[in-house]
Parts: structure tokens; sequence; C-alpha cells
């Protein structure tokens, strides 16, 4: 029997990384790694930090799946093409998947491993609520950037 939350929060998940990949697929290759005065991270910067947060908490942290996070370097400059940073989400995005299959009812009340100091001892349901929370405000800022820099 499939748990409602595992169900309902990877469909919000795949939701909101599909949303990131459309604001992606929408900003001009010239301005993807560009930021605006006062905005310190680029569009590109953005969409690559949410990759390597989901990839990290989710894939490895509860998946397994042998990703190596560097979050120094999801915020150093990046000049990698669109399509490029569109097949990095839609690695995370398959990682994502993968792990949420694996998690059952009963781990969701445990503790996240791993977690930032301000969410120990937080449950795995929790900390997949803040990650969901965390792309939809990120994917959010990159709109407004997108349409900053595009004059849209």
């Amino acid at each position: 029997m499939e748990n409602a939350f595992i169900s309902d929060i990877s469909e919000i998940l795949q939701r909101d990384v599909e949303a990131l990949i459309n604001e992606v697929h929408h900003i001009s290759e010239e301005n993807l790694w560009k930021s605006h005065p006062g905005i310190i991270n680029s569009a590109g910067t953005i969409a690559y930090h949410l990759c390597g947060n989901l990839r990290y908490f989710i894939g490895e942290v509860l998946g397994k799946d042998g990703y190596v996070r560097d979050k120094t370097k999801e915020f150093e400059p990046q000049y990698f093409s669109k399509e490029k940073l569109i097949q990095e989400i839609r690695d995370t995005q398959l990682s994502v998947r993968n792990a949420l299959m694996k998690i059952t009812p009963e781990q969701l009340l445990n503790p996240m491993p791993d977690t930032p100091p301000q969410h120990k001892g937080r449950s795995i349901q929790f900390f997949l609520i803040q990650l969901s929370c965390h792309l939809s405000r990120h994917t959010g800022q990159l709109n407004y950037l997108r349409r900053i820099l595009e004059n849209k």
C-alpha cells in the first residue's frame, strides 16, 4: 500500500522541479549566469544550488545514490550551457523520484540524518516538507530574476 504523504510530497517535488526546468528553459543563455545589482546569485546559480540540495539530502542521504555534494562549488560562478543545467535538473528529478520510492512509511518519523544544525532531530517527513519549501522559494526567486533580466 502506498503511503499518502510519500505520494503527495513526491508529486509536489516533481511538479516544482518541472517549474524549475521551465524557468531555466525560458531564460536566455546570455542571462543564465548573470546577476543583477543587489542580487547575489544568478538564475543558473540558484538552479544549480537547488540540484545540489535535493540530490544530497534526498538522493544521497535518503536514497544512497552516491552523490557527493560540493556546496561551495554550487555558489561559485559556473558557465556551462543551459542544456547541461537542464540535464542536471533532470538527473536531480530522477534521483529524488528513485529515493522517495525507497522510503517506507515507518521511516518518515525517524530523525533525518545529516541535517544542518537548525534541523537536528527533525523527522524525515518534516525535512521533506522543508526541502519542498526551499525548492519553491528559490524557484520563485529565479522567476523574478529571469523576468528582471529578460525585461518581461
